[in-house]
């Protein structure tokens, strides 16, 4: 009895220390798949900020250059006829409204990072919204022959939104949608109710398309799918990031559904105002005097 008790005494020292080892082995692999996982990320997020850097300095210098070179050249009375002063100063207000959203476009995305954007809901009619949004982005579309067809429900009801902010996405969301369309392609806009609590604003384009992992890229802050100094494109690939944490400010969503060779279809997806809350908007005076 002893001996067998003994033995199984032993068996059973055996298999506690097996355990704990194949647990310690166990916990061990856990982290350094954890660790291989964030040095991963670490490194991907370095090589992002490298390359936003990388092309930043590019597209602060060009500006700034034309800036400065046509400044120059306006304070040195060196330009013929008043016809050049202007298409000079013209220039020069361009070069300086490119270099503001570049900037802008850098603060917004620190303060989402900081978790420090806001947005200040009201309910909004979205076709004048919508219609000023591609009054700006027709110029560019025209230059390359692009048709930007747009339609809107005419039973869209009221969201909420921030008008500032959602000019932002759709100016975003259409400019980037006519930058990487090529000539004599086509843009859509569409709005309408998407179910009982949202609508939804679709532009979908005739360009390249991407990749599920170009998706991914132009997702995240400092990404950029066409990147590096022979780049056809300009811009800082901050604009979907910022779209997209904009849409989810307002209670909403953004997809991408794209296909290499297929274009690309962006979906927003916003909430509608309530009854309650437009009554509320338009009658805040209104309350108080009673």
């Amino acid at each position: 009895m002893r001996t067998f008790g003994n033995r199984w005494f032993r068996e059973g020292s055996l298999m506690s220390e097996f355990s704990e080892h194949f647990g310690h082995n166990v916990t061990r692999h856990k982290q350094a798949v954890a660790l291989t996982a964030a040095k991963v990320d670490a490194e991907l997020a370095s090589k992002a900020k490298s390359e936003f850097i990388a092309n930043m300095s590019h597209e602060l210098r060009t500006p700034l250059n034309a800036i400065i070179g046509f400044s120059d050249m306006l304070a040195t009375q060196t330009v013929t006829g008043p016809e050049k002063t202007v298409q000079y100063s013209g220039y020069v207000k361009q070069a300086a409204e490119h270099l503001l959203a570049l900037i802008n476009g850098i603060l917004d995305v620190s303060k989402i990072q900081a978790g420090k954007l806001s947005v200040d809901l009201e309910p909004l009619n979205l076709r004048p919204i919508l219609d000023s949004c591609l009054l700006i982005s027709e110029a560019k579309a025209k230059e390359k022959g692009i048709p930007i067809e747009s339609n809107i429900a005419s039973d869209l009801p009221q969201i909420m939104g921030d008008p500032l902010r959602l000019k932002q996405i759709l100016i975003n969301l259409i400019g980037n949608a006519v930058k990487f369309t090529p000539n004599n392609g086509r843009v859509k806009v569409e709005a309408a109710t998407w179910n009982a609590s949202h609508a939804a604003i679709v532009i979908s384009d005739t360009g390249p398309g991407m990749s599920p992992s170009e998706v991914e890229t132009a997702m995240r802050p400092f990404g950029q799918v066409d990147a590096g100094f022979n780049k056809r494109h300009e811009g800082t690939g901050l604009g979907l990031p910022i779209a997209f944490a904009l849409a989810r400010l307002h209670g909403g969503n953004l997809q991408i559904d794209s296909q290499t060779g297929a274009g690309t279809r962006v979906t927003v997806v916003l909430p509608l105002a309530h009854p309650q809350q437009a009554q509320a908007h338009h009658q805040p005076h209104q309350a108080g005097l009673h």
